[in-house]
Formats: C-alpha cells, structure tokens, sequence
C-alpha cells in the first residue's frame, strides 16, 4: 500500500484541502493548531478502509461525530456552532502496483460511515483473505499517536506462564494496527514466547532474531536486547554498560523501542513467508505523530534515515516540530508544509534558514527574552528622549514608564546599570 493523494472536506478544521505525498518519507509541519493530527487522524480512517476485506476483522476505524468541522456564526445575536456536514475523506494510492481510489464518509450524526467507491480496495484485500493459508504478502499499516504507550511502561510485564493459545495467523498483525498507542503487553508476550521457544529448541527463531535486529539498528550503541523471566520484561544493554529494563529507559528511549519493535513484529506477523528479507520487503503506510518526542537533537538527526533504512518500502507519514527532522529528508518534496509546499533543496540547510524560512520562528539564533529585553531597551531610549523634550511636570510620569521597561530584567543588573547612566545622563537623579 502507498498513498499518493489525500482529500479532506469538512474534517475537523479543514474547510477542504487535497494533499499531494511522497511515496517514501513525508514529514508535515505546522503551528500548534494548524491540523497535523488531524490529518494523521484522517489518513489513519481511510487506510482502516483495508481491514473490511477481512472476514475476520482485526481492527476498524469510522468516522465519528467529533469529526466534523464546527463553523462559529452568530445568529439573532445568539453565537453558535454549526455541523458542516458531510465530512469525507478521499484516498488515491496504489495496492500490489494496482491504482486505487476510495472514500469514507458520514452524512449526519446518527449516520453510519459510508465507504463509497472502496469497492474495489476492499475486493483486493477480500482477495488475499482467501489465500492467507499461501504464500501472500499483506501490507503493513499502522499509527503511533502522542501516547503511545498503551499504559504505564512499569505496568508492561507479563505472567511468567505467557502461552500463545490461539493458533497464529497473519492478520494478527493487523491488531491494534489503527489505534495510536502502543499495546506493549502484548509485544513484550511476544517477545517472551519467542524466546521460550528459542530455549525449548535450543535455536533463536528467525523472526525473533529479525525483530531483535531492527531495534538494534535504530537505537545508538544498542548491543543486546531480551526478555527477563524474572523481572517479566525487556531488557537492553547499551554503550558497553549495565542491562537496562525497560521499565527504567528513558522516555525517548521506550518511545523508539516499543515503536520499531512493533512495526518489525507486525511485519513478521503478516509476511512470515519473507524470512530474513521481511523488513526489507514489506510495503505499507506508517503514521507517527510527533517523531521527534522526547527525542535528544542528536538522535532527531538521525531518526529519519535509521526508519527508513530499516523498513526501505515503507511510506512513513509523520508530523514534528523539529527542525533536525527537517534538516534530515532528502529533498523539499518531502516535506509538507500546512499553508503551503515549498520545493526547495532541504538537505543540510542551516537551522536558522529551516526554523526562520519554513517555520516561520523569527530571530531563531536568539531566545525570545533577548528580543524582548532588546525592544524594552531601545523602547527606553525613545523614552529618554522624549523625557528631556518635555515638560517638568511630565517628568515623573516618563521615570514611571522607563522604571516599568527595565523592571522585568532586575536579574541583570548590567543592563539596567547601562540605562539607568543614560537616564541620569539625559534627566539627572
């Protein structure tokens, strides 16, 4: 599966808005507000279209009323929220190299969600769901959101007695698959029954070892990762130091884990017919909200290509406020700008020229203190000179005013010391 147009309309705060995507890396960027989530939300509605074709249903996502986008008139003097109905999301892409559109919408609050024109993407995956006992390639699609997560880390232990009952089957990768948090229960009893089967067996099994490898590869100085019976969790040894358990890694640190471990397991899951080239195989969409949380701006700068030369053919959608993650894509095309698309070259960019041309933060080398300390100082200077200009009586009056631009600095008694010289220099004591 890749996605090569989204078209919004009447979704959250998109009026109606078409998005054109890359097909390997996109990274949306926007001020607080501006729908980056919401997009992500949209998108994660359209791909959950995929899942209908599958008699048994692993997950699902419709459209629901808090959706729609709310338009604030005024009518009789009364201020209200009006329901922009319908609310639609149109998708254009590709399955298995076959061009493919579709839509999910809802007409009204009781309405269910229509899937019109999906016919033919829910045909394709009802085509696969018959021949899941052969050798078939699904694609991947899944969603991290803020909180990903799915509950506190220290929670995420599993009995000792962890047996898989149920007999496997690929559509388990599907499971959870649009929900944007992470069920890390779930993964770390994957990774305990792998590896109770690696000691039955005497052998690591191949997908353990397949997964185990895509975590090392996106995590600096990661050498060991395993599960302890004992304390019914991961482990990671980094840098040369002490086991870790994952209970105790920081956040960023269990944030990339638990996301890579899941896409690696998700894929075994699908396409264990792929062995060894599973990772390097398989397609899909991957939405991650804010790819650079809890991240250090080392790691920012490196998050992008550890993904994508991790899983090579998978779509990554993404959103960030970082401009390391900018600074990273390999060219302008990827990058998704909400009030427009900028083509230019992105590729080691100075930061300024990111942070100041693309999003839009002025005066980027400096914090915004020093601005505001700069603009009271000269501020007090225009003061002064109007202060020697006026009147007596109006004297006190201006002292007030450049006593109250220099107050919130007290802190920095240079700065006030250099203009309180030029008051008493222009006005005396």
């Amino acid at each position: 599966m890749n996605l090569k147009e989204i078209k919004l309309k009447n979704f959250r705060c998109f009026e109606e808005q078409s998005f054109q995507l890359h097909p390997e890396f996109n990274l949306i960027v926007g001020i607080n507000g501006s729908g980056k989530t919401a997009l992500l939300d949209a998108i994660s509605v359209v791909i959950a279209t995929w899942l209908l074709g599958f008699r048994n249903r692993p997950d699902k996502k419709s459209l629901s009323t808090g959706d729609v986008r709310l338009k604030y008139v005024v009518k009789n003097d009364e201020p209200q929220f009006i329901e922009s109905w319908p609310v639609t999301v149109k998708a254009e892409g590709t399955i298995n190299d076959k061009d493919v559109r579709w839509e999910r919408s809802k007409h009204s609050e009781s309405g269910n969600t229509r899937y019109g024109n999906a016919s033919e993407l829910i045909s394709l995956a009802h085509d696969l769901d018959g021949k899941l006992g052969e050798d078939v390639s699904l694609p991947l699609i899944s969603y991290y959101g803020t909180m990903r997560l799915w509950q506190d880390p220290r929670q995420s232990k599993v009995r000792p007695d962890v047996v898989i009952k149920k007999k496997p089957s690929p559509l388990d990768g599907y499971r959870h698959c649009v929900d944007p948090r992470i069920a890390t229960r779930e993964l770390v009893a994957w990774f305990a029954s792998q590896e109770w089967s690696a000691y039955q067996h005497r052998k690591e099994p191949l997908m353990l070892r397949v997964v185990r490898d895509a975590i090392l590869s996106c995590i600096d100085k990661a050498e060991h990762l395993s599960y302890d019976p004992k304390r019914k969790e991961l482990v990671l040894t980094r840098d040369s130091s002490d086991p870790q358990p994952f209970s105790t890694l920081s956040d960023g640190l269990r944030c990339v884990l638990a996301m890579v471990a899941d896409i690696a397991q998700k894929m075994v899951k699908l396409n264990p017919h792929l062995g060894e080239k599973v990772l390097r195989e398989t397609a899909g969409v991957v939405l991650v909200d804010e790819l650079d949380l809890h991240l250090h701006p080392k790691w920012q700068k490196r998050i992008i290509e550890d993904l994508r030369t991790t899983f090579p053919r998978i779509q990554f959608i993404c959103t960030t406020h970082s401009p390391f993650l900018i600074q990273a894509l390999r060219s302008g095309e990827e990058l998704l700008v909400l009030d427009g698309q900028p083509i230019a070259q992105l590729a080691n960019k100075p930061l300024k020229e990111i942070a100041e041309g693309i999003m839009g933060v002025e005066n980027s080398e400096t914090s915004h203190r020093y601005q505001k300390m700069k603009e009271s100082g000269k501020r007090y200077l225009e003061l002064l000179d109007e202060a020697e200009l006026s009147p007596d009586d109006k004297l006190e009056e201006f002292k007030r005013q450049l006593a109250d631009c220099i107050a919130p600095y007290a802190d920095n008694p240079a700065y006030q010391a250099i203009l309180e010289m030029e008051r008493i220099k222009k006005l005396g004591s």
